[in-house]
């Protein structure tokens, strides 16, 4: 029986190589939110949450250039998507950089949610369409 991360894989190594990262950012967020006391650690929040915006930047831009190049015809509905989360990321982080949240909990909870549930979505059913119209030009790349 597959496993759910080779459920989620898309066939081109150095994208699924880059959503593995991506979901240990995340489960890194989620392990940082999970609190006995109910105390969130917000400099701990931060660090994690700027890794992830660094890092979901140069993926993202690794997989649009590939698109772009490859004239693959889901590029701007999957870079309107990546646009999406660059900018909900962007304005988490000015919050997080002001404290101005309210309670901390409830955001980092919120904003725990929304990544796990936007990361799966987007690999399954908007990435996983690139499989078979990307592979032939990484392939020509390689």
């Amino acid at each position: 029986m597959a496993t759910w991360q080779e459920h989620m894989r898309v066939g081109i190594d150095v994208v699924d190589d880059d959503h593995q990262e991506l979901f240990a950012l995340v489960r890194q967020f989620e392990e940082a939110c999970k609190t006995t006391s109910g105390q969130v650690d917000p400099a701990e929040i931060g660090r994690i949450l700027e890794r992830l915006q660094a890092y979901v930047h140069d993926h993202f831009e690794r997989e649009e250039t590939a698109q772009l190049e490859a004239n693959y015809e889901g590029y701007a509905e999957n870079k309107r998507q990546h646009d999406e989360l660059r900018a909900t990321l962007d304005k988490f982080l000015v919050k997080h950089r002001a404290g101005d949240w309210g309670d901390l909990k409830v955001a980092t909870d919120n904003m725990r949610s929304f990544l796990a549930i936007w990361l799966q979505e987007h690999i399954m059913k908007t990435d996983r369409k690139m499989r078979g119209r990307i592979l032939p030009w990484v392939r020509k790349r390689a």
